[in-house]
C-alpha cells in the first residue's frame, strides 16, 4: 500500500511539472504582463480559462519550461485608440498575452470605449524553479502566415507547361538532389510574376507587397484573413518597395506598397532613382501604418548617438528595400556620409541583427513597424538598446527627406525601453497606377477601412486610421482616393 502511495505522488507530481500552474497563477501573470505593458490598468481580465499545455524549449540554462494555453475575455478600464501612432500599438497587447494576429476579436480601428470587451486565445511560457512554476521572459515564436495564392491561367499551353513543371518537381527527393533548391527559387519567383501579372483588369488588385512574411504581407493578411469567400486582394510576393515602385510604372502590378519617402524620391527621380529618372505613374491611395526608423546598437558599445557611427560598421538594409535609402538619408541629415561608415551590402533583418549580437557588426538601421518582433524576441535574449536622434537631426531629416515625419517610439515597446525614443519614420503608403479605375480604388478602400473597424480582423489591422490616411503623402493622390478621404466623416 505505501509503495502504491507513493507511485500516485510521484505520478502526481510528474504530471505537476508537464501541466505548469493551474488556473489561478496564469489568470494573475496575464493581468500583472498587460499592467506592465501600459504601466497601469487598461485592460482588466473579466474571464481566464485555462485551456491545456504542452512541453515547451527547455531554457538556456537547461530548466524544464512549459506553455500554457487560456481563453479569456478583457474589458477596457479606459479608452483606446489603436489606430493613434503616438501609442502604443495593438501588436503590444498581442504579444504581451502570448495572441496571434487573428487571436483577439472585438478591437476595432478607432477610439474603443471604456467597457469594450476582447476576447483572446492566448499563451504564456513557464519555467520551473524553486518555489514552482515562474513565468518565462521568453517571446513564444508565431507561426508563419500563409501566402495568399493566385489563379491558373486556363490556356492548353499554360496546362501543358503545368504538366511540365509537376513531372519535374515531383522526382523522387534522391534523383533531384541539389536541384532542389534550384527549382524551388525558380517556381517562387515565377509564381509572384504570375501573380502580379494577373488580374490587370476587373475589380481584383493585386498587390505587390515585399517579401513573404514581412510587415507589408502579414498587415495585408490580418485586413482580409476572416473575410468570408474569396478576397479581392492578392498578396504578391516582391523583394521590397523599390522594387514595387518600379513594377507598378512598369504596369506589372496595379497597386503595391511603397514606404512613402521611397515613393516620394521615385515620382522625382531622386535617390535610388536617379538612373531611371522620374516614375510618373505612381499615384498615393493611403497611408496605413507608420515605420520608425530603428537604430540598433548594443548596450555595451558606448555607442550613445547617432554622430557615434562614424568610422563603424553598420547594416543598412538591403538595396531593394526601402530601409537603405531612409538610413542614408538620416544619416546624411546627422552629417554622416556613407564614406565615413562601413555597410553591408543586402543583410537581411534578422542577419543584421545575429551580426550585431554576436559583435561582428556595430548597428543595424532598419525602417519597420513598432514593435519589430524580430528586435522584441533579440532583446529578451541580448542587450541591445535603441539610439534617439536629436531635434536638429529630425528636422533636417523631415525636411530632406520627403515623406518622413517625426514620430517617437513609445517606452516599453521593447524589453528594456523605459522612455520613449524620439525618431523619423516612413508610413506604409498604399499605392497605385495611375489608369487605375476609380471603381476599383475606391472598392479597396472601403474593404479596407470596413475590414479594420469591424472587430474581427486581425489587431494589425486596427491600426489603419482615415484621419492619418494622408500623413508622410508627398506624392499626388488618386483622385478616387482624395474623393473618398474628402467625404470622410469629420473627427470627433
Amino acid at each position: 500500500m505505501a509503495r502504491m502511495i507513493l507511485y500516485a505522488a510521484l505520478a502526481m507530481l510528474l504530471s505537476a511539472c508537464t501541466r505548469g500552474p493551474d488556473e489561478a497563477g496564469p489568470k494573475q501573470d496575464v493581468q500583472a504582463r498587460v499592467d506592465a505593458l501600459f504601466g497601469r490598468q487598461v485592460l482588466e481580465v473579466e474571464s481566464f480559462r485555462r485551456q491545456g499545455s504542452a512541453p515547451y524549449r527547455a531554457a538556456a540554462d537547461g530548466t524544464r519550461q512549459v506553455i500554457v494555453y487560456y481563453n479569456a475575455i478583457f474589458s477596457l478600464a479606459e479608452a483606446y485608440d489603436p489606430s493613434d501612432w503616438q501609442a502604443l500599438g495593438p501588436t503590444m497587447i498581442a504579444n504581451a498575452i502570448g495572441a496571434s494576429d487573428e487571436g483577439i476579436t472585438g478591437l476595432k480601428a478607432g477610439r474603443n470605449e471604456p467597457g469594450t470587451r476582447l476576447r483572446a486565445y492566448g499563451s504564456i511560457v513557464y519555467r520551473f524553479a524553486d518555489p514552482g512554476w515562474q513565468p518565462a521572459d521568453v517571446v513564444a515564436p508565431r507561426p508563419a502566415p500563409a501566402t495568399a495564392t493566385g489563379g491558373t491561367v486556363p490556356t492548353s499551353e499554360a496546362e501543358e507547361l503545368m504538366r511540365s513543371l509537376a513531372a519535374l518537381v515531383q522526382q523522387a527527393p534522391a534523383r533531384r538532389g541539389p536541384d532542389d533548391e534550384i527549382i524551388a527559387e525558380e517556381l517562387n519567383h515565377a509564381l509572384a510574376t504570375i501573380r502580379l501579372r494577373m488580374n490587370k483588369e476587373g475589380t481584383r488588385v493585386v498587390v505587390a507587397a515585399g517579401p513573404a512574411g514581412g510587415e507589408y504581407s502579414r498587415f495585408l493578411e490580418s485586413l482580409v484573413a476572416r473575410r468570408e469567400g474569396q478576397s479581392p486582394i492578392t498578396i504578391a510576393e516582391t523583394a521590397g518597395s523599390v522594387e514595387n515602385a518600379m513594377l507598378i510604372e512598369r504596369n506589372e502590378a496595379r497597386a503595391g506598397l511603397v514606404q512613402s519617402d521611397v515613393a516620394a524620391a521615385a515620382i522625382t527621380g531622386q535617390g535610388i532613382f536617379s538612373g531611371t529618372g522620374p516614375l510618373g505613374h505612381l499615384r498615393a491611395v493611403a497611408s496605413l501604418f507608420p515605420e520608425p526608423v530603428h537604430i540598433v546598437v548594443r548596450a555595451d558599445s558606448g555607442i550613445g548617438r547617432i554622430e557615434d557611427l562614424v568610422g563603424r560598421r553598420v547594416a543598412l538594409g538591403r538595396v531593394a528595400s526601402g530601409t537603405r535609402p531612409t538610413a542614408i538619408g538620416v544619416l546624411a541629415a546627422a552629417g554622416i556620409g556613407l564614406d565615413q561608415l562601413t555597410g553591408l551590402e543586402e543583410p537581411s533583418p534578422q542577419a543584421a541583427l545575429d551580426e550585431l549580437a554576436a559583435g561582428r557588426i556595430d548597428a543595424v538601421i532598419e525602417v519597420v513597424s513598432a514593435p519589430w518582433r524580430q528586435l522584441e524576441i533579440e532583446m529578451h535574449a541580448s542587450r541591445l538598446k535603441l539610439l534617439a536622434l536629436d531635434p536638429g537631426t529630425i528636422a533636417r531629416a523631415v525636411a530632406e527627406v520627403h515623406g518622413l515625419v517625426p514620430l517617437d517610439i513609445p517606452g516599453r515597446t521593447y524589453p528594456g525601453l523605459a522612455e520613449n525614443t524620439p525618431t523619423v519614420a516612413a508610413t506604409a503608403l498604399l499605392v497605385a497606377r495611375d489608369d487605375v479605375p476609380d471603381a476599383v480604388v475606391l472598392n479597396t478602400l472601403e474593404l479596407l477601412y470596413a475590414s479594420a473597424a469591424s472587430g474581427v480582423a486581425g489587431v494589425q489591422a486596427t491600426r489603419l486610421s482615415k484621419e492619418r490616411a494622408t500623413a508622410g503623402v508627398t506624392i499626388p493622390m488618386h483622385p478616387a482616393a482624395e474623393k473618398y478621404f474628402a467625404q470622410r466623416e469629420p473627427v470627433q
